[in-house]
């Protein structure tokens, strides 16, 4: 069992606002990233992900906190090369 903690109900939150929005595939395919390569990471099948970012499932449990991880320094890393872009 998980410990649902004020964090992990925030970064659930902010997990399933981006992949509603799109932006966690945007994120993924932009870094070049494979479905089943981040699955990899999360310990899940890469169909899992594609649930995920096709609307057909909503994460869940401590998989989705690992996927939130990965959403957050896709983010990081693609803030520096959009500011670049924009100068």
């Amino acid at each position: 069992m998980i410990d649902v903690t004020k964090k992990h109900v925030l970064r659930l939150a902010q997990v399933r606002a981006a992949l509603v929005s799109g932006e966690a595939r945007q994120l993924r395919v932009a870094a070049h990233l494979s479905v089943s390569e981040v699955a990899s990471e999360c310990g899940v099948d890469q169909s899992t992900i594609w649930r995920w970012e096709n609307g057909v499932r909503t994460p869940r449990g401590k998989t989705a906190l690992i996927y939130g991880e990965i959403i957050q320094s896709l983010r990081k890393q693609a803030a520096p090369a959009a500011k670049r872009e924009s100068a």
